[in-house]
């Protein structure tokens, strides 16, 4: 394997861990707003906005440590 111009933003695997935290955000915020509005749940809707949360923060912080694990020769 040639790392010869490739960048980890175009690497399959980077693609898929961002889809797999922007569905956790979506889950997140769907959970906490059924949770209520319709079941009437503080519980649920806790969990949602804590995945939710998760899900935004590794959104943010995953661009960053792919930055920081670039390569270090420049």
């Amino acid at each position: 394997m040639s790392s010869q111009g490739s960048s980890p933003k175009n690497s399959g695997i980077y693609r898929i861990i961002r889809i797999v935290f922007g569905a956790d955000l979506v889950i997140g915020l769907a959970l906490a707003a059924a949770g209520f509005w319709l079941w009437d749940r503080i519980e649920i809707w806790t969990a949602g906005l804590g995945l939710a949360a998760v899900g935004l923060l590794m959104l943010l912080l995953f661009p960053i440590l792919m930055r920081r694990s670039g390569p270090r020769d420049r």
